[in-house]
């Protein structure tokens, strides 16, 4: 079926010759760059605090949401005169199904770069800052894989908090050295907090209910769901899916389109990620005083940056900017930025 013909179906709309132009311009013009993977324990000394949350708060900020359905004013070009309808997050989310299914799937390793970042702050002098860390994954269909660290500049967690910060000298809570590991045992990915092979994940299905019902299985027994559905559980967690694991471009694009036909996502219009490229963010609430932004970029279907807000907490709690995410030829080596 034609994308388009599955939007004018969803939004009990037919889109227009005008609409139809609109789309593309917003979407494919002038969004092309990659990308995203693991995560790894942070050192806290003891000037320093670890974010604190409720049992149930905490289960929330441990997963990144993609979600979808809902519309948003769409900001007019002027390019090309006013925007004739709201982009909407399911226009997005097919688009980026219907590029999916045309991503390379040839290499030796697949590869994930990206920028995680982790809360801190400070109890004596009371700011807060982002402690941010480069990792890069290689993960080879054998089950072997690598992982590389480096430590990149800690920024303020808001404005409010950038003088006190500078004034303390702009120190760094949480360090790391430069360093590649080789994994031992085999390797597994994240599919909604169950570890599957990459064999696993190349089985996963490509009919988008058949792919919901798969995840809301993967849930594991004990996942703390905080009182969550199943689905919310799947909206919550289906992100790794779209960003750091190598699962097919058929498996990703049923993942979109799961997602587009799941209601719960606002569509945020065009916005920037932290390294200044374009997508559109989608925002979630996840529950009550945690919400999501996601961008992505719908011309690639890349996932370009997640982050996480919770209520009565400075700034963004979690964020991670993926760089990179694809098959290569490259071998492992300590991540620099590119």
């Amino acid at each position: 079926m034609d994308e388009l013909q599955m939007i004018s179906e969803m939004l009990d709309e037919p889109p227009t010759p005008e609409t139809r132009a609109a789309v593309h311009r917003r979407l494919l013009d002038g969004m092309r760059q990659p990308e995203r993977p693991a995560r790894r324990a942070w050192r806290r000394p003891a000037l320093w605090s670890g974010f604190g949350l409720t049992a149930a708060t905490a289960a929330a900020v441990t997963g990144v949401v993609v979600v979808s359905s809902g519309t948003s004013p769409r900001a007019p070009d002027p390019r090309h005169g006013p925007a004739t309808r709201p982009m909407s997050s399911t226009t997005v989310l097919l688009t980026a199904a219907e590029h999916a299914e045309k991503a390379p799937t040839s290499g030796t390793y697949w590869h994930v770069l990206q920028m995680q970042s982790r809360l801190f702050h400070n109890e004596r002098k009371n700011y807060s800052i982002l402690g941010w860390q480069l990792v890069g994954q290689w993960s080879r269909p054998d089950g072997r894989s690598w992982t590389g660290y480096r430590g990149l500049p800690p920024t303020p967690a808001s404005a409010k908090d950038e003088a006190a910060f500078r004034r303390d000298g702009s120190p760094d809570p949480a360090r790391i050295s430069p360093r590649l590991d080789k994994g031992t045992g085999t390797k597994t990915f994240p599919v909604c907090d169950k570890g599957m092979t990459y064999r696993q994940v190349q089985a996963l299905p490509t009919n988008p209910a058949e792919l919901r019902d798969t995840l809301r299985r993967a849930i594991p027994r004990d996942h703390p769901t905080a009182g969550r559905t199943a689905d919310e559980v799947v909206k919550n967690c289906v992100t790794d899916l779209l960003s750091s694991v190598p699962a097919p471009p058929k498996v990703r694009a049923a993942a979109f389109r799961m997602l587009a036909a799941m209601p719960g996502v606002t569509a945020m219009g065009e916005v920037a990620d932290e390294r200044g490229r374009k997508g559109v963010g989608l925002r979630v609430q996840v529950q009550r005083g945690v919400s999501d932004t996601v961008i992505i970029d719908p011309g690639s279907s890349l996932v370009l940056s997640t982050s996480r807000a919770v209520a009565g907490v400075t700034g963004k709690v979690d964020k991670v900017v993926y760089l990179q995410a694809g098959w290569t030829d490259a071998p492992p080596k300590i991540p620099t930025l590119p």
